[in-house]
């Protein structure tokens, strides 16, 4: 799920918030979001009124009247409409130079099935294109205009669309949302467009490590589908699309009980007014939407949709419910420099909001980075895989702890690189990290090593972690887009918004027994397990065996290595090999150890990155051996 409101962790990317992507994803942990299953106005909202606005002049059809209701927060921070149909509309008058806007769709992956998988990613690379008020080219010239930036996203639990513009621009912004979001036109060149890039894109995501592993880890974590459902569209999928099948998706998910439009420094009622006129309040629900009573001055129908999400809407509780399993992953890539390893557990979702704030406390306590990561305190250079980790093992480069955190369900864990041949020596050093936290303080682990004599999370150490956490979550409130889309979230997900000052509170209240127990129970669920790196001993073997048992290659009993030694006629051909050998190498960025007397060229093979041999050196190998025919054979 994603807040970017409270986004932590060294991997901070676009998935997160008080954790946080995501992107993709790397840490995420949104708080504060607890299913709202009780009225309003024991969230702070108290009422405010109920409005029938005259019918406007507009291009799109609008029924001659409208009714809503508005609430605001208990500190009048936080407006919240509600419109029959279940659509929800919320701003914050926060002042400042830009405005932003955007519209949250409570769809994404973990919805999806096998007709469907990685429609959402289609729906957002189909953002702002041919739609009933625009084309693409006419689309593309207003974004232009605008001066600001416009975007969007898939995750697996939204689509969003977000616009930062100048107050001015804000009814364009909303023009174009609303067109985007409400009527597309998928024509069949769109579609072609994206069976002919997309499967670029995943090449490039796969030869990613930070970008595709975390991907394979709910893969594994998540067998049985929902979180574990692709991000992206499958190949095979993709060339499955077809104009209806996206239509049909789009009537499908896109409905005003699913949706939230959420402003930053926009006046409230001129974005109901701008939702109206772009027909948002006029779409029609999944279910007809009980009919609003005017005479009920208690607004009932209204606290129903804030605090379900809509009519018969599955936003406050997904109607797929993820089960995690745990499992294992491995994938054989030797021609990386250094074995990527995930080591993942479950932990809790925003259905349990005092474990949010354990797991985003553990996080920042564990921290991490690289080898070459610089910085002070701040940076997290004291925190627990920095000064117990990468301080004590000069072979593993990167140790970082993430957070990846949804509705129902979590997956907290710690990735790691090392030089190839170290994987189980790494496995076992930062699954010795999370069970070091677990432990009672005194008691000695059985898999502590000697220089961690400390167990358990000290105050100390707790303290400092809540004050960095603390400290990410105010600095990223200062973003207006960060504000924008962690307001929207939150409405969509739970009906309120929790401030940050609640949130503070929420993070002082843990305790060190709080971050053992939350430690313990990760280690009660089976453990998600991946790999990629070098090769394994049986693909090694059969790789290397053409070249040491026909070739004449040789494996060197000092170091892990193959060596070979070439005689040719005279020394001309000797260097004419060695120039052909250079120049393979040169465009491989693979270079040989060799040595020459005369007639004859001594070669050896290994990775120096890798401390051994990788499929570079199988290449090349192969590629010398040719070269060698060649001017063998001339003589």
């Amino acid at each position: 799920m994603l807040c970017r409101a409270a986004r932590i962790g060294r991997h901070a990317q676009r998935t997160g918030s008080l954790g946080g992507l995501s992107a993709d994803g790397q840490s995420v942990a949104c708080f504060g979001f607890k299913n709202a299953t009780n009225s309003q106005r024991a969230a702070g909202y108290r009422f405010k009124s109920t409005v029938t606005p005259a019918a406007k002049d507009t291009s799109i059809p609008l029924n001659s009247k409208t009714q809503y209701t508005t609430e605001a927060s208990a500190d009048g921070k936080t407006l919240v409409t509600a419109f029959p149909n279940g659509l929800r509309i919320t701003s914050e008058a926060n002042p400042g130079h830009f405005a932003a806007v955007g519209v949250y769709v409570d769809a994404g992956s973990r919805y999806e099935d096998g007709s469907t998988s990685g429609y959402a990613h289609l729906m957002d690379r189909l953002a702002f294109r041919n739609s009933e008020r625009f084309t693409s080219a006419e689309a593309m010239a207003a974004i232009e205009k605008l001066g600001g930036s416009i975007m969007s996203s898939s995750s697996r639990e939204c689509i969003m669309y977000q616009a930062a513009v100048f107050p001015q621009d804000v009814p364009t912004a909303v023009k174009l949302l609303a067109d985007t979001t409400l009527r597309p036109k998928f024509l069949p060149e769109d579609v072609g467009e994206l069976q002919a890039t997309v499967p670029w894109e995943l090449q490039d995501v796969e030869s990613k490590a930070d970008m595709f592993l975390p991907e394979k880890l709910h893969e594994a974590a998540f067998r049985s589908g929902t979180l574990g459902n692709p991000l992206l569209c499958p190949i095979g999928q993709l060339h499955r699309a077809t104009v209806d099948s996206l239509a049909e998706y789009h009537e499908r998910w896109y409905r005003p009980e699913r949706i939230v439009v959420a402003a930053i420094g926009v006046d409230h009622q001129q974005l109901i007014n701008l939702c109206i006129d772009n027909g948002f309040a006029d779409l029609a629900p999944s279910h007809p939407a009980p009919a609003a009573d005017q005479s009920d001055s208690n607004g009932s129908w209204f606290r129903k949709i804030l605090a379900t999400g809509g009519a018969n809407s599955r936003i406050a509780v997904p109607s797929c419910k993820s089960v995690y399993t745990g499992g294992t992953w491995f994938d054989s890539k030797p021609d990386v420099d250094f074995t990527q390893v995930y080591l993942g557990f479950k932990s809790a979702g925003i259905d349990n909001e005092h474990g949010l704030y354990v797991y985003a406390v553990l996080q920042m306590l564990l921290g991490g980075g690289g080898s070459f990561s610089a910085g002070g305190p701040g940076k997290g250079m004291y925190s627990r895989l920095y000064t117990r980790v990468l301080n004590q093992h000069a072979w593993i480069e990167s140790c970082v702890a993430f957070h990846h955190c949804y509705t129902d369900a979590g997956l907290f864990g710690i990735s790691a690189s090392c030089r190839p041949r170290n994987e189980h020596a790494l496995f076992d050093v930062i699954a010795t990290e999370i069970e070091a936290v677990a432990a009672t303080s005194g008691k000695r682990s059985s898999f502590r090593r000697p220089y961690a004599s400390q167990e358990g999370a000290s105050l100390f150490e707790v303290k400092r972690a809540k004050n960095q956490l603390k400290s990410n979550l105010l600095m990223n409130l200062e973003s207006r887009m960060v504000q924008l889309e962690d307001l929207g979230r939150q409405i969509q997900v739970s009906g309120r918004k929790v401030p940050a000052e609640a949130m503070i509170q929420h993070i002082e209240a843990i305790t060190p027994e709080d971050i053992r127990k939350g430690a313990a129970e990760l280690l009660a669920s089976p453990a998600t397990v991946l790999a990629q790196g070098c090769l394994s001993d049986n693909q090694r073997s059969l790789k290397l065996a053409p070249l040491l048992q026909d070739g004449g290659w040789k494996l060197q009993s000092e170091r892990d290595a193959i060596h070979k030694s070439f005689s040719f006629a005279n020394f001309n051909c000797a260097f004419a090999f060695m120039t052909a050998v250079a120049l393979q190498a040169e465009k491989m960025d693979h270079h040989p150890e060799w040595f020459n007397v005369y007639n004859r060229v001594d070669i050896t093979l290994s990775t120096h990155d890798c401390q051994g041999l990788s499929s570079r050196d199988i290449d090349l190998a192969t590629h010398i051996d040719e070269a060698a025919g060649k001017y063998i054979s001339q003589n």
